[in-house]
């Protein structure tokens, strides 16, 4: 797929942990399309907690004279709009829906090349309902990554205009079974695209982690490392007790916080690093000795497959998780590839046998399964299963109608 006009309706900021749709966008650009990358436009209305992230939407905004601004990467250019926060107004959707498509219309003016026009939307709010039905693209495309209905109980509400855009979307993704059978039951048109990793970053970082000194070098081994958000779906509380039960073990914890971390804090074997570039985390990953993925089990998490799974095959690590059942039957379709642990003198004895029987060999089958889902081969799957969504509207345009 190559010369399309993608709007893509992220889920996340540009700048936020590096996730599927700045992947998304990336390789579309890569592959000679032209990406509209519109921030994240939420699915809740604004609490006192965002206002860190709405000053940094407003910095954003200024600084590029209207909130768009071309990205360093060729053919990508960053709306950050500054929008109403109340997603279930149906005034000030009317609102939000003419500032963006008054936005794509002079970006697409700009651009002034032909091709087709496709929406990608990770959100699936009132919002990016209203602009799809608006552009009337070529192909609309809803990437389900998570159940943002269960994200929080401001997010409930979604859930209806979620199943509407289920049924309406010419192509549905999601990237875990759970969603798989959600959508399923009101989409045809379903596919499962799971996250991918950027494999050929980690081997270089790996290849170059002996020659850089590093902020880890003053840290004692071994290292547990996590990367990613601490957030509600975290569980903080199981990582405190079992840094508290090895308190031999470092423990490593790289991402924005955006849940109460001060227990983890206190601990003098726990560190925090804040939130920090995608470049400087893959190598931090490269220098742990265990991934951890430490998720609660509610119904938010139950439709969850972690992205970091594949990054710390990527890096070779051997992975300790709490039993996601995504991640349980990924496992039973790759045994040995990691262990679970329920509570934290299960998570903290795991940790320990995975140390102990980690091997170069063992190393090198992590990396190799993560290769099978190198972003490259995931967008490739992507753009085949767009082509065939594209294919399937048209037969179903060009097909005569049935006389009652």
């Amino acid at each position: 797929m190559r010369d399309a006009n993608i709007i893509c309706l992220s889920s996340i900021d540009w700048d936020f942990n590096r996730q599927n749709p700045q992947e998304v966008a990336l390789g579309f650009a890569a592959s000679g399309n032209r990406v509209l990358f519109i921030e994240n436009s939420g699915v809740r209305s604004a609490q006192w907690r965002d206002l860190p992230r709405l000053w940094s939407r407003l910095t954003n905004w200024w600084r590029a004279r209207g909130g768009l601004r071309a990205e360093a990467v060729r053919g990508i250019d960053i709306y950050s709009p500054l929008l109403l926060t109340f997603p279930y107004s149906r005034t000030a959707t009317a609102i939000n829906r003419g500032i963006l498509r008054r936005v794509i219309r002079r970006w697409l003016e700009r651009t002034g090349a032909g091709g087709p026009l496709i929406v990608i939307t990770f959100l699936p709010t009132p919002l990016a309902l209203e602009i799809i039905h608006a552009l009337q693209p070529s192909l609309a495309v809803y990437y389900c990554i998570d159940d943002l209905a269960e994200s929080s109980p401001a997010a409930r509400r979604v859930a209806t205009s979620q199943a509407k855009l289920f049924a309406e979307a010419d192509l549905v993704l999601v990237t875990s079974h759970e969603l798989y059978e959600m959508a399923k039951t009101l989409s045809a048109n379903v596919e499962l695209l799971v996250s991918g990793v950027r494999c050929q970053e980690f081997a270089r970082a790996r290849a170059l982690r002996s020659q850089r000194p590093h902020l880890l070098d003053t840290i004692g081994r071994p290292v547990i490392g996590f990367a990613g958000s601490l957030r509600s779906a975290t569980d903080l509380d199981l990582t405190a007790r079992v840094a508290r039960l090895a308190p031999d073990l470092n423990f490593v914890l790289a991402g924005p916080h955006l849940a109460d971390t001060r227990e983890l804090a206190a601990l003098p074997n726990v560190h925090l690093l804040g939130e920090m570039p995608h470049e400087d985390v893959i190598e931090l990953m490269v220098r742990f000795d265990v991934g951890i993925l430490p998720y609660v089990l509610n119904r938010f998490t139950a439709a969850v497959m972690p992205v970091k799974l594949k990054e710390y095959f990527a890096a070779g690590l051997p992975v300790v998780a709490t039993p996601l059942p995504e991640l349980v039957s990924f496992a039973a379709a790759h045994p040995g590839m990691m262990s679970f642990a329920s509570d934290a003198e299960a998570f903290a004895s795991a940790l320990r046998t995975e140390l102990a029987r980690n091997t170069p060999d063992a190393e090198q089958r992590r990396m190799a399964l993560a290769r099978e889902f190198d972003w490259a081969r995931q967008i490739e799957r992507m753009m085949d299963a767009m082509e065939h969504a594209r294919s399937r509207a048209n037969a179903d345009y060009d097909r005569p109608a049935v006389s009652r």
